[in-house]
């Protein structure tokens, strides 16, 4: 399930749910569902590698922080070849010869008999009988005057002998256009004999491991090269795992297949397209290096895009049970995810009330019209794990997956009817803080001067004059919204927090933050209180907390009878009339 730009699909996801406090979302005439990442969020984020390579990050080091405890290095033990599932449920293919002759033979090749050899530049049809092959050269003439093989004598198709290679339409479900192959051999399958319909078709390419990693589509070969060389390393895990794991698939007669459920194969198209030298070298450079753990290979999953942040498996899959927490599968922040170049980083999709409760009915069974969600439980990187619909008639818990499924979203990191996407320089600050701000709590506000957008763990404030974006937290935050944030009487921060340090004062812990109109002053004992105007000028003049007022112990407040006044330690600030009156003691 996880695509990149281009739209390839492959493999699926895992999770864990961490139910944290939701309001509920509501829409009085539709949803609009404000999403970012594409893929299950588990794992190793495509873009995000493509992000912290452009950061100079090494392909080990992007995999160790995408898959925690892991190590990287070479292994002696993995599968020399790999039987991999091109397509199937087919009642006839084409083969086409290119750079020379293919074969094709009834059996194995050492049985020695030649079903025909397809002229370079010639495509041949193969298909699918009651019970037999036909096949049939470029004329339309059915090849050997008679039928072939059978359920139990398959076709084999070779054409690394001859320096050829045979280009199947068929096998591509990505652009439609087809692939060509030129590694291993293609063994062609009569199943389903037993239809009422006749016998159909499936295709599996046989070839050696490392050269079946040559040829995966996965992202493109432009990308910067310890991307790739972490992409590389990641599929061959994955793939070595499914191999050394999982028994041969009956479905399909193979290790691994083609496309949504596991991995991208293009064949020979890899090689051969734009950059795709660079793709080899990517692949031939980390030659037998996988992720292990505990000296043990994992399942590496990834996507094409988290959005800012991977999600745990037992989050992701199993709603929160912490029976299937996997030590390597957990959330991560991924700071870079948000490269320009994603185009997975924010998404929007929309419908109408009637839309949505139809597309959720599967789901919901019936409960009226789809009113709003509420008791929305997320993931630490903010997926949708689970969430009780409401409806004018009735309720119904729903998965975040089956929200996935219903509304078409590309990744279970949505918001409803509020768009938290975080974006920009507030993302930039977000990512440099290792995601720490927590979940967003509300969407970006713009305010004179800047903008600011609130999380779990305080707000990021951005003064976009001054390039600055500042993390306020705890009390000193509480304080700043309580005036009404960066569009209060305060304005943006002109400077980060800093401790207080003068040789008047000894207060262990206490800080202070300025801002375009103010200040918020902090101490263990005394609280955050926030001081502007003439008070605050009459304070600095008097020293600030280093002078005889020590530290505030209230902002400024209206006064009864008119005029603002504050309280210190040790005295207040009285001012009226356009003058002001300190007193101590």
């Amino acid at each position: 399930m996880r695509r990149w730009f281009m739209r390839f699909t492959a493999m699926v996801a895992v999770g864990m749910v961490l139910a944290l406090p939701a309001p509920s979302a509501r829409a009085a005439d539709g949803f609009t569902f404000y999403g970012s990442g594409d893929g299950h969020g588990l794992g190793m984020s495509q873009w995000g590698a493509y992000g912290l390579a452009q950061m100079g990050w090494s392909h080990g080091r992007i995999l160790r922080h995408f898959y925690q405890h892991t190590d990287v290095g070479v292994s002696l033990s993995l599968p020399s070849q790999i039987r991999v599932g091109l397509t199937s449920g087919r009642t006839l293919v084409h083969l086409r010869a290119l750079d020379g002759p293919v074969r094709l033979w009834e059996g194995e090749p050492s049985a020695n008999v030649l079903v025909g050899r397809i002229p370079a530049g010639e495509t041949w049809t193969v298909i699918a009988g009651a019970k037999r092959w036909a096949v049939r050269d470029g004329d339309g003439a059915l090849v050997g005057g008679h039928l072939w093989g059978g359920p139990s004598t398959n076709l084999i198709v070779t054409y690394v002998d001859t320096g050829s290679r045979v280009f199947i339409p068929e096998a591509d479900a990505i652009w439609y256009k087809g692939f060509s192959y030129a590694e291993g051999t293609i063994e062609m399958n009569l199943t389903s004999c037993g239809d009422a319909n006749g016998c159909v078709e499936r295709l599996i390419a046989r070839l050696g491991f490392e050269t079946y990693l040559l040829g995966l589509g996965e992202v493109p070969a432009s990308w910067p090269m310890e991307a790739m060389r972490a992409q590389a390393v990641a599929a061959r895990t994955y793939a070595a795992y499914v191999v050394q794991h999982y028994p041969r698939r009956a479905e399909c007669n193979c290790d691994i297949s083609d496309g949504s459920s596991d991995q991208t194969y293009i064949g020979y198209n890899r090689e051969s397209g734009t950059d795709g030298e660079r793709w080899v070298e990517a692949v031939t450079s980390t030659a037998g290096e996988v992720v292990t753990y505990d000296g043990s290979l994992i399942q590496a999953f990834y996507a094409a895009s988290d959005g800012g942040h991977t999600d745990s498996v037992q989050d992701v899959w199993h709603g929160g049970d912490a029976a299937y927490a996997i030590p390597w599968l957990t959330g991560v922040c991924d700071p870079g995810d948000a490269t320009a170049a994603n185009p997975w980083t924010s998404w929007t999709t929309s419908y109408s009330a009637s839309d949505a409760t139809a597309r959720l009915a599967p789901y919901t069974g019936s409960i009226g019209t789809l009113r709003r969600f509420a008791q929305i439980q997320r993931a630490e990187g903010g997926r949708i794990m689970a969430a009780v619909a409401i409806g004018s008639t009735g309720s119904a818990s729903v998965s975040g997956g089956e929200m996935k499924a219903a509304f078409g979203w590309y990744d279970q990191r949505v918001w409803i009817n509020s768009d938290r996407t975080i974006r920009g320089p507030i993302r930039t600050t977000y990512d440099a803080l290792a995601c720490r701000p927590g979940l967003p709590t509300s969407p970006v506000r713009r305010v004179s001067g800047g903008a600011e957008q609130y999380f779990a763990n305080g707000g990021l404030y951005r003064n976009s004059v001054q390039g600055l974006t500042v993390w306020l937290r705890g009390a000193i935050d509480r304080e700043f919204r309580a005036l009404d944030g960066a569009g209060g009487v305060l304005g943006v921060p002109v400077g980060t927090p800093e401790r207080i340090s003068t040789r008047a004062t000894t207060c262990a812990g206490c800080t202070r933050v300025s801002f375009a109109a103010g200040r918020i002053y902090y101490g263990p004992a005394t609280g955050a209180h926030a001081l502007w105007g003439s008070v605050l000028e009459t304070y600095l003049a008097n020293g600030g907390a280093g002078g005889k007022l020590g530290m505030p112990l209230s902002r400024v407040r209206p006064r009864a009878g008119g005029g603002v006044h504050a309280w210190f330690e040790h005295g207040s600030i009285v001012c009226a009339g356009g003058d002001c009156t300190v007193s101590t003691g």
